[in-house]
């Protein structure tokens, strides 16, 4: 299936509550993986009750991932196995946690994620999406898993200074990858100030979500109760996880089985 990577130029566009919201809805099997160099926050936010609980641990994720793996070149999917974890309550989803400190985004090194990129793509050809994400640009961006994505979608929120953040980041991706396989997540906005934002920014808009601060409190930080199926944040979810989902799985090509091929056989005889 796909692998699709988020990354923004700027604190607090969306990129950690756009993976939450679309992981919660997505329509097929889904590996969430927590690749912000500079500290996740998807298992203390959006996980954060289940960690308090136990039933998620920052002992299992990337970093467990790289020492596991840390004497091979490339990994097949079969090396995620024993570091993903069950997301409690969506049973369609995996979450590979992410580094908690700078000394263990440190230790990842540009091996290490090129090896979970590995693992990553090799997955995706078996079935599940992947949804990474990959935080703020830094030093320590994990590039392998950007130019190997499907689809990479830059964080933007409908605002002078966002955008202007994000400019750089665009023409530096725009040297690495297709413009068909860049996309804005425009967050927090409508669907006309999401058009003039791929507009100042130069690439489509690949999703757009829109302003609902109770929801997004819940996706970024465990705030609050989950939201109801109707609130904004998540029908929107809903609709652009489908969209995702359909637009980068390659058709099935038609099956032919033996049966059909001993008739015609038949047939010709």
């Amino acid at each position: 299936m796909a692998v699709i990577t988020m990354l923004s130029a700027k604190c607090s566009p969306g990129i950690t509550t756009a993976v939450a919201a679309l992981a919660t809805v997505w329509p097929n099997r889904l590996l969430v993986v927590d690749a912000d160099p500079t500290g996740g926050d998807l298992l203390p936010g959006w996980g954060g009750q289940w960690l308090v609980d136990g039933r998620l641990s920052t002992e299992r994720g990337v970093v467990s991932f790289a020492a596991a793996t840390r004497h091979l070149d490339s990994v097949p999917s079969e090396g995620l196995a024993g570091h993903v974890q069950v997301l409690p309550g969506h049973d369609h989803v995996r979450l590979l946690a992410g580094v908690t400190s700078r000394a263990q985004a440190g230790a990842m090194g540009d091996d290490g994620w090129r090896r979970l990129a590995s693992a990553t793509r090799d997955l995706a050809r078996e079935g599940p999406d992947v949804l990474i994400d990959a935080g703020r640009w830094t030093p320590d961006t994990p590039w392998a898993l950007i130019v190997e994505a499907d689809l990479v979608l830059v964080g933007v929120r409908p605002s002078l200074r966002h955008i202007s953040a994000e400019l750089p980041l665009i023409t530096t991706l725009r040297k690495l990858i297709p413009i068909t396989r860049l996309g804005a997540l425009v967050s927090a906005t409508t669907s006309r100030e999401a058009d003039r934002v791929a507009r100042a920014v130069g690439i489509p808009v690949g999703v757009e979500l829109p302003d609902d601060p109770a929801a997004a409190r819940f996706f970024s930080d465990g705030a609050g109760s989950h939201p109801s199926r109707r609130s904004a944040l998540v029908r929107t979810s809903r609709k652009a996880a489908l969209r995702l989902h359909r637009s980068l799985t390659p058709p099935t090509p038609p099956a032919t089985t033996p049966v059909a091929d001993g008739v015609l056989k038949a047939g010709a005889a």
